[in-house]
């Protein structure tokens, strides 16, 4: 049987957000919604994701500024959803070791390949 993966998703849109995730969930995913960068922080800690599926304007900060707080608690796999991809945003997801960007729209297709993509290894999990 596949392993679950637990995505962290954070889209401030309710209902886009609601879309993504009910997909995620048919695709094998345990997935959890923050709608702001707060929100994400609690999650993060409490959830401890695999994968983060980060819109780039949230709220409350940027996904950029997210990561930076998540910084040193986090090291996983990053995926940046944007209406905006400027060439400042793309080189600085790069810096940042974001490898998929989606643009928006996009299809649900390409959200499941890019989270749901068989992973060739695993680091255990410590509690």
């Amino acid at each position: 049987m596949a392993m679950i993966r637990k995505v962290l998703l954070v889209e401030d849109e309710p209902v886009l957000a609601e879309n993504l995730k009910a997909y995620l969930e048919t695709r094998r995913c345990e997935v959890r919604v923050a709608h702001d960068g707060a929100g994400a922080l609690a999650l993060a800690a409490s959830f401890g994701p695999d994968i983060l599926v980060l819109d780039y304007c949230l709220p409350d900060m940027d996904a950029f500024q997210l990561l930076d707080a998540l910084r040193g608690r986090y090291d996983g796999e990053r995926v940046l959803m944007t209406g905006h991809p400027s060439g400042a945003v793309c080189d600085d997801a790069a810096h940042r070791g974001i490898v998929n960007i989606l643009l928006k729209p996009f299809p649900l297709a390409d959200l499941g390949r890019v989270v749901c993509k068989p992973q060739v290894a695993r680091r255990e999990r410590t509690r």
